[in-house]
């Protein structure tokens, strides 16, 4: 089965690779992926110590996104080389919120992710991405699981 909308997470981690490489292979050729890079936003006033250390000349054109901006690009250039029609999406929220909403938005037929196998303590501390995702998403969910990895935790 193919799909028309594709909303996969990117972090720039060797399970999100794998998860682009899924969802080019669900999307049809003449559907779209739609790339999820989400983050934790600067507070105030980490961004105000971050802009003065800027010469002031360069203050204006600070942009607080470039680090994950730059990290997607990787994504959406393997998409792209696959002839695959893509977009970006760079969030400021959560990730499985961040995920959630644009594959909301975009009317997505599929989100896929991949799944970085935490062990027990860091999933019960930190609660798993993928996990929030299939049991909150109102559509289809691909997990994507590194192959012969050892079982969690």
């Amino acid at each position: 089965m193919s799909y028309d909308t594709v909303v996969v997470g990117y972090d720039g981690s060797s399970d999100a690779d794998r998860a682009v490489e899924a969802a080019a292979d669900q999307v049809n050729p003449d559907g779209t992926v739609h790339v999820v890079t989400a983050f934790r936003p600067e507070s105030n006033a980490r961004l105000v110590a971050h802009l003065q250390q800027l010469p002031e000349e360069f203050r204006y054109v600070y942009d607080p996104d470039a680090a994950e901006t730059s990290r997607q690009q990787a994504a959406l250039e393997r998409l792209q080389d696959r002839g695959v029609h893509c977009e970006g999406h760079v969030v400021p929220d959560d990730a499985a919120a961040a995920i959630i909403d644009v594959a909301q938005r975009t009317g997505a037929d599929l989100v896929v992710v991949g799944s970085r196998g935490l062990g027990g303590v860091q999933r019960f501390l930190r609660g798993s991405v993928s996990a929030r995702i299939a049991a909150h998403a109102p559509m289809s969910v691909l997990i994507v699981h590194e192959t012969g990895a050892a079982l969690p935790d």
